[in-house]
Order: structure tokens, then sequence, then C-alpha cells
């Protein structure tokens, strides 16, 4: 069992139309039943907005009517988050406020602040807003971030791989991760070699050591890198052990950085088999 997590923030902002659905929730309901923690479901949608300059009434007309028909699907979304939570037995709260881009970051980083986690959906384009969304939480809400790809909606936790290269950043996602170490079977500390000099301490033997301290069934592990490629070695891997959770520290650059460059971080978050959790 899951231990000292005792509360969740689940974020929906994706469109709420009939055929959309949403692995974080179903994951996040998953995981505050498992941890005995309370879910708080964040329904968002996105205002839209045009600038009076020129506009004609009847674009205003239809911007306004778009406008509800996107706050009543909040709406009705986080009614259906709060029924399914209930019929889970997970005590949760419900909001679904409709925001401009910038007071929705707002809100998810003050929300953020106030869990011990926070679970969105994955989003594959870079420049999505959703993507956005992650960036933000990730690098400013000082709380964990847990991003669920499609399908991923049961938590589980029995195989974690905690990729590791010395840097502060990961040593942060594995005190975050602790819960989640701690709960499960097998742990494998990871660095892959090849794709740059990975510093000389504290290494991935080093990482295994302390965290069998805290009662972790931990192993350490050095993969070469595939190709010269760190996400997809963290991929075939992950799936080469039937892994059930990737650890792992956040980079985030510039976009312009990231289209020119890429980078493991984004890597992932386009693509990964299992959940992905990241401190910054």
């Amino acid at each position: 069992m899951v231990q000292n997590i005792k509360s969740i923030l689940i974020g929906l902002t994706k469109e709420f139309g009939r055929d959309e659905t949403s692995s974080a929730l179903a994951y996040g309901i998953s995981l505050a039943q498992q941890a005995g923690a309370h879910a708080t479901i964040q329904a968002a949608s996105i205002k839209l907005s045009l600038s009076s300059a020129g506009v004609t009434k009847v674009v205003a007309g239809l911007v306004r009517e778009e406008n509800q028909r996107l706050h009543s699907l909040a709406q009705a979304a986080a009614r259906a988050a709060e029924a399914q939570a209930s019929s889970a037995g997970v005590a949760c709260s419900t909001e679904s406020q409709h925001l401009s881009y910038p007071e929705l970051l707002a809100v998810f980083r003050t929300q953020a602040r106030l869990h011990d986690l926070t679970i969105v959906d994955a989003e594959s384009e870079s420049l999505a807003i959703d993507r956005g969304l992650i960036e933000a939480l990730l690098m400013e809400s000082g709380r964990p971030l847990l991003v669920v790809p499609a399908t991923q909606d049961v938590f589980r936790a029995k195989r974690i791989i905690l990729a590791w290269d010395g840097s502060g950043r990961a040593a942060r996602s594995a005190a975050d991760a602790l819960p989640f170490l701690r709960a499960a079977e097998a742990v494998e500390v990871v660095a892959v070699s090849g794709e740059k000099d990975l510093p000389a301490t504290p290494t991935c033997s080093d990482a295994a050591l302390h965290l069998s301290r805290h009662g972790v069934h931990v192993k350490a592990q050095t993969l070469p890198v595939l190709n010269g490629d760190v996400a997809e070695t963290l991929r075939k891997h992950a799936i080469l052990i039937h892994a059930d959770l990737i650890v792992m520290g956040g980079y985030v650059h510039s976009r312009l950085h990231e289209l020119v460059f890429g980078g493991v971080t984004q890597s992932l978050l386009k693509q990964s088999p299992v959940p992905l959790f990241m401190a910054y």
C-alpha cells in the first residue's frame, strides 16, 4: 500500500466530448483509492477571447456561445468525475472553472502547491496547450507531477525504474517518489551510459544504497545507450522488465531549444509506455 500520499490533484483540461476520456482521471482515482487519499478534480475549460476592435456582434455572439458550451462541458465532466470517485469510495472535491489560459496556469500552480501530487494526461504535441500546463506544473509548482499516457487507467507501481544521472533533479525525483518506491516490489536505479559523460559521483549504485536504507527493494543497473537515444533506451528497458512507472528528473528548456535539439524529457512526454513521475 502506498503511504504518505494524502491529497491528489487531478487535472482535466482536454475537450470534454462524448468520445473524450481521461486516463489521468481513472488512474488518479485508482491511486487515491489504494492510498486512502483525498482527490481534488479540476475540470478547467479555456475561455476564448477576441480583441474588441473590428469584432461584429455576430462573431461576439458565436464566441459567447462557444464559451458557454465549453463551460457546460467542463461542469458535466466534473459531475461525472465526482460520481466516478464516489463509486470507487474516494473522497473528492471538484471544480469546473472557465478561465483564460494564463489564469488556468496560475490556478493549477496554486492548487498543486497544496497537494502531494498532481496527475494529468500525457500530451504528445510539444506546442499543445496541455504541454504548456505540464511544463508550468513541473517547473513552478514545487510539487511532483505524474503524467499518464492513454490506456493507463489503473494505478500500479510494483516495478519502478528510477532514471539516474547524478543530477539534483534526479535526487529530487527520488526523494519525492519515496512513497511509491517503498511500496514497490522491485526498483531499478538505471543510468544510461554513452550519450553524455555521467558525473563520477553519485553513481546509480550510490543512489541504490541510499534508497535501500529507506526500505526500498532496489538494485542498480547501467545500460548502454541505444543509437544515442536515452529516451528510447529507457522506453525499451521499461517494456523489457514490465515496469509500471518511470521516475525521473524533469528537464525543461526553451521551446525553440527543444524543437531543435530534442531532449529526454520531451521525448518521453511524447511517447512513454508507462506513466512518468517527474520532479524539477
